[in-house]
């Protein structure tokens, strides 16, 4: 089985605990984040970092009460529950259908919510910003990703931002960390690959569709990986 197959059976079987799907809304947001992986390792993130996290997001997509923004591979829609708060109109897709069910349940306004492939979004829908945060990791390649990043630039008026981009120059670090914190890491992730990129491959990308770039550090405290991912955000000029 190739790793992306691998990945999104992975992805399926995870499933929301209905009674937590309703309530308390920073409850309910924890449950969605834990379903889209931040349940793996460490302490836990605390409530106020994802919210920091949120609200530079939204700043640096430009977007505001009734601005709308799409996410690509989000996930149960963890991010966009929180900008829909906000006042933020919210759309996204993410390849595991199962993820994408829960996400409608909590997001029933959403413009679209559809389960597909990256690289195959449909763009007719426009938005004021797009956006994709810790997906790109699990693209199989450099020409994968700028599939997508060109679907994510058609479907979007204003800003492009991908978070949570592995760095190629930290992948040694990276292993390392895994390594010494996950008793047999190589056997348990055999055949389940992360994408580590180079800053030069958004840089290329942006330089040829006249895009302004910059690499913002947005720190999530108490998360694990963040001294092994960048950001990126384009904006046309």
């Amino acid at each position: 089985m190739k790793s992306a197959d691998k990945w999104h059976a992975i992805w399926n079987r995870r499933k929301a605990s209905e009674n937590k799907l309703t309530g308390n809304w920073q409850e309910v947001f924890l449950e969605l984040k834990r379903l889209n992986g931040y349940d793996v390792m460490g302490d836990g993130i605390p409530m106020d970092s994802f919210l920091d996290q949120d609200a530079r997001t939204r700043e640096l997509l430009q977007v505001s009460a009734g601005s709308s923004v799409f996410e690509v591979g989000c996930g149960t829609g963890a991010n966009l529950y929180l900008m829909a708060r906000a006042g933020v109109k919210v759309g996204g897709t993410d390849y595991a259908e199962g993820l994408i069910e829960t996400a409608r349940k909590v997001l029933p306004d959403a413009i679209e919510l559809y389960s597909g492939q990256a690289d195959a979004i449909a763009t007719e829908q426009k938005y004021d910003a797009v956006f994709s945060n810790g997906v790109f990791p699990y693209f199989p390649n450099e020409e994968y990703a700028e599939r997508v990043l060109m679907r994510m630039l058609e479907k979007s008026h204003g800003a492009v931002g991908v978070m949570g981009l592995h760095d190629i120059e930290k992948r040694e670090d990276y292993l390392a960390f895994r390594r010494a914190h996950i008793p047999n890491y190589d056997e348990l992730y055999k055949d389940l690959d992360r994408y580590f990129y180079p800053r030069g491959f958004f840089e290329n990308f942006a330089d040829a569709h006249n895009l302004r770039i910059i690499f913002p550090i947005m720190e999530l405290k108490g998360y694990w990986n963040d001294p092994f991912i960048f950001n990126c955000f384009m904006y046309r000029k």
